[in-house]
């Protein structure tokens, strides 16, 4: 019966468009989607480039604000996020039980040979979204709690993972997903490296790195932007080495900040990279 609501649902809230329903349900129950997306891509069309990013497209967030996606208890309606999502389309977050959840296998790993492993990272929240995937791809998807997704979220931040928050207008012009990228497979970088396409913002934050660097070179090895280069020195006759942050080239994923062993590099706040998608501080703000 939840999932019957749930599809009603969906049919409701896409105004029972037929073009609509096609889109969305090709996108939840095939990988093939993105197979197709890549290929178009490369007709190396201005318009159509556009048309992606202004539709699918993603923003940065801390771990700490990717667990508040998880973890939050309330029904939740932002509408028109323009300050925090500069785009035309996608830019609403509208939660209905968040706490249904999904892990499910990410797109972008699965369209990929010999991907990053474990697949399913990618977390789908709320209504209609969980129920739609879990009857479109049964076998691709499982439904988890809210430790479950703090655990997944926690072990990718651990192996060098950047959070995501994506929107998709096929997805009811919303929020859908956490998911979990990294340079190597996923479309959204590679489409925003290769194709200079807005598929991602930065989280808000830049990382800044202190004098007292010792070299240990974590952060450059874990940093899915290239954003830390490394400067050579002497040191009294002796040839030494540091990390710096490169500013215009940091997107404030927060995983150099975890991976330094010393705490020589921290996030501050960039206002130059946008608002942070933080969802406490947002629906807060509208509520006051």
């Amino acid at each position: 019966m939840p999932l019957i609501k749930s599809f009603l649902y969906n049919i409701k809230e896409a105004k029972y468009n037929p073009l609509t329903l096609i889109h969305n349900l090709s996108y939840i129950a095939t990988v093939s989607y993105l197979r197709v997306l890549k290929y178009l891509l490369k007709i190396n069309s201005k318009r159509i480039r556009n048309h992606v990013s202004e539709t699918y497209h993603s923003k940065v967030v801390r771990l700490d604000d990717a667990t508040k996606f998880i973890t939050i208890n309330k029904n939740i309606e932002l509408r028109n996020l323009d300050q925090v999502l500069p785009y035309k389309h996608a830019k609403d977050i509208i939660l209905k039980n968040p706490h249904n959840l999904v892990a499910y296998e990410c797109g972008c790993r699965g369209q990929k040979k010999d991907s990053c492993k474990p697949s399913d990272v990618c977390l789908v929240v709320g209504e209609p979204f969980v129920d739609l995937v879990r009857m479109f791809q049964p076998f691709r998807s499982r439904r988890i709690t809210q430790e479950e997704a703090i655990s997944i979220l926690k072990d990718e931040d651990e192996r060098g993972h950047v959070h995501t928050a994506w929107f998709k207008t096929a997805l009811l012009d919303r929020f859908y997903a956490i998911c979990n990228c990294c340079s190597c497979c996923c479309l959204g970088i590679k489409f925003m490296n290769e194709h200079k396409m807005k598929t991602v913002l930065p989280s808000g934050y830049s990382a800044i790195s202190r004098e007292d660097c010792t070299g240990c070179g974590e952060c450059s090895k874990y940093c899915q932007f290239d954003a830390i280069e490394t400067i050579s020195f002497s040191d009294n006759g002796k040839k030494r080495k540091k990390y710096n942050v490169i500013a215009e080239r940091c997107f404030g994923c927060g995983i150099c900040e975890t991976k330094c062993k010393k705490e020589n590099i921290s996030l501050i706040l960039d206002p130059e990279k946008g608002l942070p998608l933080n969802i406490e501080d947002l629906v807060q703000s509208k509520e006051i």
